[in-house]
């Protein structure tokens, strides 16, 4: 399983945890075609473990980086593609920071729409540019 499968299913977890959901172990059968490797488990469940660890911490993030938009408007699909997108750019620096927009960006767009995946886009945009320049000042 590559890693942008798992990202995938960890997306979609994340929707489901955000709708009530439990996403566990059937969940995650369901969202891929054969049974994740080791690896791609553990980082499946970093991922999942990290968005819920710092969910308040990645929602005022977000918030942020939005112009003229609120967190409550967000479609909550798009919301679960950035709250992994901002953990994996804020806290786990393992994947290019290019590599996490660009993927961020083709879930937005299979999941929501063109539109979202442009305003989904910008939002990472607007995180990056941020993060960099608050570590350029902490330097």
């Amino acid at each position: 399983m590559a890693r942008k499968s798992a990202r995938s299913a960890a997306v979609q977890m994340v929707f489901e945890n955000m709708l009530g959901g439990e996403g566990g172990e059937e969940t995650l059968r369901g969202l891929i075609e054969f049974a994740p490797e080791e690896d791609d488990q553990a980082y499946i469940d970093a991922l999942l473990a990290g968005v819920e660890e710092h969910a308040e911490e990645l929602d005022a993030t977000i918030e942020k980086c939005l112009k003229g938009w609120t967190l409550d408007r967000i479609a909550k699909v798009d919301l679960a593609v950035l709250r992994v997108a901002a953990y994996e750019l804020c806290f786990a620096r393992e994947t290019p920071d290019a590599v996490i927009i660009n993927e961020a960006v083709a879930l937005a767009q299979r999941f929501d729409s063109p539109t979202a995946a442009k305003f989904v886009n910008g939002v990472l945009s607007t995180l990056l540019s941020e993060r960099d320049a608050k570590e350029g000042e902490n330097a």
